[in-house]
């Protein structure tokens, strides 16, 4: 009985065994599935494959390094085509021989691979130039280009693993880079190529566990340290963003290409949030025996045709890729000339046109205070740097350097944005006016970023030039754009630094009063408002004023008018309830204080600080998300309905702040805001709340419109409150500056007090 029992055990432990690997292999097999449909909808919506002149965009500008780097390349591929096809078949167990991975892989070469390395031209092809060390790098080349490029998933016994293409892939690379340092003969007139450095994740001290995934990278190119970079050959230690020229994405199969690109690009913009000097970059996918070459842009992901490396005219592709990389402008590689790394300082040194004075002003980068969030369209970034140039006698001047992408045309709308205008126009405006200073940036410089082209000639950096080479029936669908930057004062601390809600008031006080200006005195609407755009400076003595930043959405009243249907800008979270649908109601200011009232709140929920937001967790329940996740339309719907009803907001909204006491003041100043801006007493109830008006009532409202209210001349067959608040717009906003100031003006007391206290 015992040994039955026994027995019985085993088996149920066996099965349940069974069954959890079992469980295991589904669940892997589930994510897989979910991560090719991811992949496949990326692919669909941004690559453009088969472009034949992505090869040409990495040529060199200089037609003498352009004539170099095809002489250098044909001799390369004639050296690589005779070390890999051998006169006399080399045994099958070396073409075959399983290449181990790892640090030892060259420990663990087989003996018959060596031999073939050390045999005569006969045996194997004429020799390359190159140490012992590199020969037997090279040996790995035959395996890989020996493999069957039909090859699919059934195909697993025949295909290489992962690991072994990615040592493959190394080691062209290395071949590659190890060759054009024999050939490349010094010319008078040719620049000296750049070393490409294969760096192989897997012999890499920093490898991932996930070789799969997107946190790592299988293979990368880098470069000799040079002003593109910050590291030395000797520095590397394995492929990491911060050294890469370029990722490489690797599958086993051709029939995995668009899992490639879209680990490639989840790669590819880390590497851009990692690189102050990023303009676009270059990519590789490598699947199985295919490799094709990615050039990204703002828009889209430009695709090569296929270079199969199984095939002789795949291969010269590749050569002739890998040595144009290496001779052509840095620039060419998506670096950025006017972002340089300074070897002796240690520092970066960033450079802003100023369109007007025709003057570059040289800047010190201290910080990066944002990244940029996306690869794709403006990719807008903000440094903190100093003045370069300074005697000593003056403090030295910090501002605030932003630069993106702007498009040149916006489809499917009138309004033309151009922060650079509008900076202008508001320092030109506002800039005597010593009650407003320091609550609004205030433009130094600023221009379109001058991009070296030669030695001798620069030229405005935009995507045009960038794909110069590329047909433009390829680009037909893909909006120009061009490289702004510009550095204006103050620089500020961001929101979430902010020490009490009474400094919160102060801050949006003083920025709702500069908003106020620019939109009356300049004719300027800001349109996105959001917490990266509200900021603030503190002064020697402890008292801050609020900064409002980021005009790149900001557009001229006047244009406003002259839409048939006003575009959708801003931040989902924070934009007006007429933004998010698309309203036919005019865009006025009251859009941007009702942006306003969203911030706030969001604040009392997540807390209006650092050390607020560290003790609160946001539950998914809480009616705010709504404003926060889903379409448009969704988020819209949700805001109409809790502002719609005072119950449902306190309840709802209020009632959930992190902080109910400590937030009180908080939260009666967004309920005057709400009021004021919704039910605003000068109004009839047709201009009230966020649901339109029930016709049913008109003649109960048409006696009321014959007296006193401001719309009382406005037909009433206008039923939209938005509609009828947006032609008064001006007035409901005196009632909101009223109520920030008084506001302001007890947080100020309040602020003192405290201070006398401690």
């Amino acid at each position: 009985m015992a040994a039955r029992a026994s027995a019985t055990t085993t088996s149920t432990a066996h099965n349940g065994h069974t069954n959890m690997v079992s469980n295991l292999a589904s669940g892997i097999k589930a994510v897989q599935d979910e991560q090719e449909l991811e992949a496949k909808c990326y692919v669909d919506e941004y690559v453009i494959p088969d472009v034949a002149g992505v090869f040409d965009a990495a040529w060199p500008i200089s037609v003498t390094d352009r004539l170099c780097a095809a002489e250098y390349a044909t001799t390369i591929h004639q050296r690589l085509e005779q070390f890999i096809t051998p006169t006399v078949k080399p045994p099958a167990q070396a073409a075959r021989g399983r290449v181990r991975s790892g640090r030892n892989v060259r420990r663990h070469c087989s003996q018959a691979a060596k031999a073939l390395l050390r045999g005569s031209s006969t045996e194997c092809g004429t020799q390359p130039a190159g140490t012992e060390a590199q020969l037997k790098d090279y040996s790995l080349l035959r395996r890989w280009v020996s493999l069957d490029s039909r090859l699919d998933g059934s195909d697993s016994m025949a295909a290489g693993a992962k690991e072994e293409i990615c040592l493959w892939a190394s080691a062209f690379i290395g071949f590659v880079a190890d060759q054009l340092e024999v050939v490349a003969t010094p010319k008078s007139h040719s620049a000296k190529p750049r070393r490409l450095i294969a760096l192989n994740q897997l012999e890499s001290a920093a490898a991932a566990a996930n070789v799969d995934g997107c946190s790592c990278i299988d293979v990368a190119i880098a470069t000799e340290v040079d002003s593109t970079s910050q590291v030395s050959e000797s520095q590397i230690d394995g492929p990491c963003f911060k050294n890469a020229a370029l990722s490489i994405g690797v599958k086993r199969f051709p029939s995995e290409q668009n899992r490639a690109y879209w680990q490639l690009a989840q790669r590819t913009h880390t590497l851009h949030s990692t690189q102050i000097n990023r303009r676009f970059a270059w990519g590789l996918t490598v699947c199985g025996t295919h490799v094709r070459a990615c050039l990204f842009g703002n828009d889209d992901i430009l695709t090569s045709e296929v270079m199969d490396v199984a095939t002789e005219s795949g291969r010269k592709q590749f050569v002739t890729l890998l040595v144009n990389w290496a001779m052509c402008e840095s620039q060419r590689l998506g670096y950025d000339s006017t972002i340089r790394y300074n070897g002796e300082t240690g520092q970066w040194e960033i450079d802003v046109w100023d369109d007007e004075s025709r003057v570059t002003h040289t800047y010190i980068h201290e910080r990066t205070l944002f990244d940029t969030s996306s690869q794709f369209g403006r990719r807008t970034r903000c440094f903190i740097a100093s003045a370069k140039e300074n005697s000593g006698e003056q403090p030295v001047q910090k501002v605030l350097i932003k630069d993106a992408w702007a498009p040149t045309e916006f489809p499917g709308s009138e309004v033309v944005r151009d922060e650079l205008s509008n900076l202008r126009t508001i320092r030109d405006k506002l800039g005597a006016d010593d009650v407003l200073a320091g609550t609004y940036s205030h433009l130094e410089a600023g221009g379109v970023v001058q991009q070296m082209q030669t030695k001798q000639r620069t030229a405005d950096d935009t995507t045009v030039s960038i794909f110069a080479d590329i047909d433009s029936a390829v680009l037909e669908d893909v909006p120009d754009r061009i490289y702004r930057r510009v550095a204006t004062t103050p620089v500020g601390e961001q929101l979430k630094s902010v020490r009490s809600v009474d400094e919160l008031i102060v801050v949006v006080s003083d920025v709702m009063a500069a908003h106020t200006a620019i939109v009356r005195r300049c004719g300027i609407l800001h349109r996105d408002l959001s917490t990266n755009n509200i900021m603030f400076c503190r002064d020697d003595d402890g008292m801050i004023r609020g900064l409002l930043i980021d005009f790149d959405n900001a557009v001229l009243q006047s244009d406003l008018h002259n839409e048939q249907r006003p575009d959708q800008i801003g931040t989902f979270p924070y934009m007006s309830i007429g933004n998010l649908e698309q309203s036919s109601v005019k865009r006025t200011a009251l859009d941007d204080w009702e942006s306003l009232i969203y911030i706030l709140c969001w604040l009392g929920t997540i807390g209006i600080n650092r050390e607020d937001q560290t003790n609160v967790e946001i539950r998914s329940d809480l009616t705010i998300c709504h404003w926060h996740d889903g379409s448009a339309t969704n988020i819209a719907k949700a805001k109409r309905r809790t502002l719609q009803h005072s119950d449902l907001f306190g309840n709802e909204i209020l009632a959930c702040f992190a902080h109910p006491l400590l937030y009180a003041n908080l939260a009666r100043l967004i309920l005057e805001l709400r009021s004021q801006l919704f039910y605003n007493e000068r109004l009839s109830s047709l201009a009230q709340g966020c649901i339109d008006f029930d016709p049913m009532y008109s003649s109960i409202r048409n006696a009321e419109l014959r007296t006193h209210y401001l719309d009382c001349n406005i037909d009433t067959t206008v039923v939209d409150p938005f509609a009828r608040r947006a032609e008064f717009a001006d007035a409901i906003v005196d009632d909101l500056l009223r109520v920030v100031q008084k506001y302001r003006k007890a947080a100020l007391e309040r602020i003192k007090d405290a201070q006398i206290s401690e």
